[in-house]
């Protein structure tokens, strides 16, 4: 399933530790997940989101905050491989698991076999995931480098994350998906407008994919109710906007906050055939 960062070769497992051909060797976590980021590939000491935006993600993500996306993307699958029993999906940029392991669950209940696996540049987030998610294979690795085989991937997700356009040709089979999902022009406008004196909405912007067809692009719009202060908090702490200001200030602008808007718009692009 898995590659080698260093050499690109295929690993192979043998108990806790994988290799390859060219002896490179990487142990599992107690958790489960493999280390895939050559630290020549890190960019800082601890890439990726720190502690607290992983573990506010996950508090709201429990609180099942943005289901509708979730059980949106999951419907974008189930059209697309209604004839397919067995799929072969990675969530490039998966955070601590919440999409994938939501995603997984709903196809499986729905009697589809499906090969599971992520990967972030957050160890913490990676570790989170690995820990909960059994059923999925999770690694520490870029997704500018993704340690995955050629044409190994049914479908392969792209939620709020960076991606490159050259790995998921490369990774994704022909006829496979790439399904982007990003913010839409109202998204977290109640949040924005306590913080800045003149906010500013999202552009949705549509741009052509090398080696890929769109198929759809569908808007998902639905409020969060945020009446239970855990499920606020989670929201606030997991996005950028709430840390540009004083943790007294923010308190207080946000302390009668009880609902927003969340607004999203996914993307699905077709691998095609060469």
């Amino acid at each position: 399933m898995w590659r080698c960062p260093l050499c690109q070769q295929p690993l192979q497992q043998s108990m806790r530790t994988w290799r390859c051909e060219n002896r490179h060797a990487f142990d599992e976590a107690k958790s489960g997940y493999l280390n895939l980021l050559p630290v020549q590939n890190k960019k800082s000491k601890q890439p990726g989101d720190d502690k607290t935006m992983v573990n506010a993600r996950r508090q709201f993500h429990d609180a099942k905050g943005y289901e509708p996306l979730m059980a949106a993307l999951v419907e974008t699958i189930q059209k697309h491989y209604a004839g397919q029993s067995d799929v072969r999906l990675f969530d490039a940029g998966c955070g601590e698991g919440s999409y994938l392991g939501y995603i997984v669950q709903s196809l499986q209940d729905a009697e589809r076999r499906v090969n599971a696996s992520g990967c972030d540049i957050a160890k913490h987030a990676v570790d989170l995931a690995a820990k909960r998610y059994k059923n999925c294979h999770f690694a520490v690795a870029s997704s500018a480098h993704l340690p995955l085989d050629d044409n190994s991937q049914d479908v392969v997700l792209q939620v709020f994350a960076p991606g490159s356009n050259t790995e998921y040709q490369r990774v994704i089979a022909p006829g496979g998906l790439l399904i982007a999902v990003d913010p839409a022009e109202d998204h977290l406008w109640s949040i924005k407008q306590a913080i800045y004196y003149n906010p500013r909405q999202h552009k949705v912007e549509f741009a052509e994919r090398a080696g890929f067809s769109q198929l759809s692009e569908q808007r998902v719009s639905f409020t969060v109710d945020l009446s239970d202060p855990q499920t606020r908090q989670g929201l606030l702490e997991m996005t950028p906007y709430y840390w540009r200001l004083p943790q007294d200030e923010a308190q207080a602008r946000f302390a009668d906050l009880q609902q927003v808007e969340a607004d999203f718009v996914i993307h699905v692009w077709q691998r095609e055939h060469s």
